[in-house]
C-alpha cells in the first residue's frame, strides 16, 4: 500500500521537484512505494496521510493552524515542519506560528557537535540517540546514526513531546538549550503526528547519501511508529 505526501510549496518552501536539492529523495521514495506530490494549493493539502512543510518562508494564519489542528487531531494525518539554524529568513519565527499549537518552539539557535561530527565540521552533526523512525517496517532496525546539519534546538513547552533524535552528549547549543532536534507529539485519539526538525536538510541530496539519513527519512515518511516512545520531562 502506498503513502500519499503532499509536499507544500503555498509558503515558499523549498520544492521537492528541485532536482539539485531533492532528487534523490525523490527516486528512492518513488522505490519505496511513497508518491510525493507537490502542491500548491492549501486546501488540496487534507487528501495526503502525510504533509511536509520544507523551511517555510511566509507565516501561518490562525485559519492555516487550525486546518493543521484538525488533520493532526481529527484525520489522524502527519505532519512534518523542518526549519534550520540561528532563525536564518526569520524561520524559527514562522514555524512557531504553527509548531506552538502543538506544544513546540524552534529556538533561534545554533546546535554543534565537536566530537560526533562530519569530518570534522562542528555544525555537520552525528548522532546515533535516535529514539523513533529508526526501524523499517518488518520491525527491524535500520537507522543507527544520522546527520543533522545546521540545526537548531527544540523547546517542548506542552509535557507530551516525544523525542525522534537529539544530539549526543557532546553535542551543544550555543544558547545553552538541550540539543533536542527533532521532536513531535501524537495525537492519541486519531493516530495522528505532528513532527518538528530543526533543520531541513537532513533529507537533501548530500545529507541523504551519509550515515543512515536516507532509511531515516523514508521512515519518517513511510510509516508511523509505535504510539509508545520517550517523552521529554520538561523541568521548571
Amino acid at each position: 500500500m502506498s503513502v500519499k505526501v503532499g509536499w507544500d510549496i503555498t509558503h515558499q518552501e523549498f520544492t521537492i521537484t528541485d532536482y539539485y536539492y531533492f532528487s534523490i529523495l525523490q527516486r528512492e521514495a518513488q522505490k519505496a512505494g511513497i508518491e510525493i506530490d507537490e502542491v500548491d494549493d492549501w486546501e488540496s493539502l487534507n487528501k495526503y496521510d502525510v504533509i511536509v512543510l520544507n523551511y517555510p518562508e511566509i507565516p501561518f494564519t490562525q485559519e492555516e493552524v487550525k486546518d493543521v489542528q484538525r488533520w493532526v487531531q481529527k484525520d489522524g494525518k502527519k505532519v512534518i515542519l523542518a526549519g534550520y539554524y540561528k532563525n536564518e529568513d526569520k524561520i524559527a519565527d514562522t514555524c512557531n506560528t504553527l509548531a506552538r499549537a502543538f506544544g513546540m518552539e524552534l529556538n533561534p539557535d545554533e546546535v554543534t557537535d565537536e566530537v560526533n561530527n562530519h569530518k570534522g565540521d562542528k555544525y555537520f552533526v552525528v548522532t546515533s540517540k535516535i529514539r523513533r523512525y529508526n526501524k523499517n517496517e518488518k520491525n527491524e532496525v535500520n537507522v543507527h546514526k544520522i546527520m543533522l546539519a545546521c540545526g537548531a534546538s527544540i523547546k517542548p513547552i506542552m509535557p507530551d513531546i516525544k523525542v525522534v533524535a537529539r544530539g549526543e552528549d557532546t553535542a551543544r547549543s550555543n544558547m545553552g538549550n538541550y540539543p533536542l532536534l527533532i521532536a513531535e507529539q501524537l495525537h492519541p485519539q486519531s493516530g495522528g503526528y505532528f513532527c518538528l526538525a530543526g533543520t531541513c536538510v537532513f533529507w537533501d541530496n548530500y545529507s541523504i547519501t551519509l550515515y543512515d539519513n536516507l532509511n531515516f527519512s523514508l521512515n519518517l515518511l513511510k510509516h508511523r511508529p509505535p504510539s509508545k516512545g520517550t517523552v521529554l520531562t520538561i523541568g521548571p
